[in-house]
């Protein structure tokens, strides 16, 4: 099991050093451990920094929390813990809400690309794609070649003498080169006959 960090205790923002919280926060510190850790069930790594988060608060209320008794210290740092806790965790579920609607924005980005992509290569005709083809490595050119007369993955696997994955990858790159020969003829197509 981890040590328990050392607490250290900052000044409270008069400047005046106060050792009355300092005993306070040493008296409570093992029990907000202890309940932090209860609410932290697979975010352990998260516990000494919502302790640091209640203790602050508590400084930051101290002229009013030194007076209350023991008992009232005692339930007004659980209710402070379990509060950053629920913030905490509110928190991660609204960053979790803005990356998944980050996520779902790009991926409706790509389909208007995609969408716009398959109408801008309606424009290239076989002859383009024969042209182009010429210009392409020996290794892409075979593959892609073979794909086009309708051949499978794994056929061509065999005729080549390489793995799947590598036909796989040696088709993307192919069509990846393809678009970035066709495109500037694709494009000069669309907008001649959009005139």
């Amino acid at each position: 099991m981890r040590a328990r960090p050392r607490l250290r205790v900052v000044e409270p923002p008069s400047g005046e050093p106060r050792a009355d919280f300092e005993v306070f926060a040493r008296q409570f510190q093992p029990a907000l451990f202890a309940i932090l850790r209860k609410y932290c069930v697979g975010i352990e790594h998260e516990v000494e920094d919502l302790v640091h988060d209640v203790l602050l608060r508590a400084l930051l209320q101290w002229e009013h929390l030194q007076h209350w008794e023991s008992y009232k210290q005692r339930f007004w740092l659980g209710r402070v813990a379990e509060n950053c806790f629920l913030d905490r965790c509110r928190r991660r579920k609204s960053e979790a809400d803005r990356l998944r609607n980050l996520l779902e924005l790009h991926e409706e980005a790509e389909h208007i690309d995609e969408a716009a992509q398959d109408e801008l290569w309606c424009h290239v005709g076989e002859e383009d794609v024969k042209w182009a083809l010429t210009f392409l490595s020996p290794k892409l050119r075979l593959t892609f070649e073979q794909y086009l007369q309708g051949m499978s993955y794994a056929r061509i696997a065999r005729e080549t003498g390489v793995p799947q994955g590598t036909v796989g990858a040696r088709l993307h790159h192919a069509r990846l080169e393809l678009r970035e020969l066709l495109r500037e003829t694709a494009e000069r197509r669309r907008r001649e006959r959009g005139r």
